[in-house]
């Protein structure tokens, strides 16, 4: 397993934004992830879980971050309801898409582009379109912050809107899925999303992903617009031109830059329309965040 010691985490965020970690170490098995909680524990030090770094405005890390990139595998069974699958935390999400199309599977097909780990995926309970990956869900293993391992019925988790327990309740270890086949060729919808993203979403430029969740019955992306600060370019980030709720990187951004953009369409939001935006990308500094767990 690796194991490093002050490292640069701009390279494992999609946004290239990144402090340094104090501590950085890559699994590949149950048990070295194991050991990395047993590490982090002995050193007295909090730990921060990365799969591809999706979904994450990250500065300086007083701490352990531990990536799941490398704990990868996937596993297909048939099943008279549809198709079984159980996956690795680190496998990339674009792994279980692909095999989606290959199967015709049901619904996951409608997460095309979103750059994460299937691990990653489950914790933030992404979706789009209609669609969450929490709803072909059957079980998800887990180890707590004590290592043991739990193998929990996805039912008896309590997924919302870009929610979960998870890293709440410890760190994925794997997903298990139950995908019924589609009565129609998903391939054609799969195609339509892909194009729609192109058109509407900065895809060919390091960004987070949406930085804030949708209001109930609106869209965070509209109202930024509405401000005026779809566009708006703060140093070496700004709200893109082609969906205002996406902060790229124009080029060597920092951490500070970014937060400074992210308050500043908060504030505004507010002040001209009383709506409190609220954050879907995770935001760590130092020991304190809620994508944190203290041990």
């Amino acid at each position: 397993m690796q194991k490093e010691e002050k490292v640069s985490l701009s390279p494992f965020t999609t946004l290239k934004i990144g402090g340094v970690a104090d501590l950085f170490c890559s699994p590949q098995r149950e048990e070295e992830l194991r050991q990395c909680i047993q590490m982090a524990k002995v050193k007295d030090v909090p730990i921060l879980v990365m799969g591809r770094g999706a979904n994450l405005l990250v500065g300086d890390v007083e701490g352990l971050v531990v990536s799941t990139r490398y704990m990868r595998g996937m596993w297909v069974r048939e099943e008279k309801d549809g198709l079984k699958v159980k996956v690795m935390a680190g496998e990339p999400l674009k792994t279980l898409i692909q095999l989606a199309l290959k199967e015709n599977l049901e619904g996951l097909y409608r997460l095309a582009g979103f750059p994460a780990t299937v691990g990653g995926a489950v914790a933030m309970n992404a979706g789009a379109f209609g669609y969450e990956i929490s709803q072909h869900l059957t079980h998800v293993a887990f180890l707590d912050w004590d290592g043991r391992l739990h193998r929990v019925p996805a039912k008896e988790i309590n997924f919302s809107y870009r929610h979960s327990p998870f890293p709440r309740w410890g760190i994925v270890v794997w997903a298990e899925f139950l995908f019924p086949r589609s009565e129609k060729p998903v391939y054609e919808e799969y195609l339509q999303i892909r194009e729609r993203r192109k058109k509407t979403q900065p895809i060919h430029q390091p960004t987070c992903g949406s930085t804030f969740k949708n209001p109930p019955g609106d869209y965070a992306g509209r109202l930024i617009q509405l401000v005026g600060l779809k566009g708006y370019r703060l140093g070496r980030v700004a709200f893109s031109e082609i969906h205002a709720n996406f902060i790229i990187n124009l080029g060597g951004a920092t951490f500070q830059e970014a937060t400074e953009l992210i308050q500043i369409a908060k504030d505004k939001v507010y002040r001209e329309l009383g709506i409190t935006l609220e954050e879907e990308v995770r935001i760590v500094e130092g020991r304190r965040s809620d994508g944190w767990k203290i041990l």
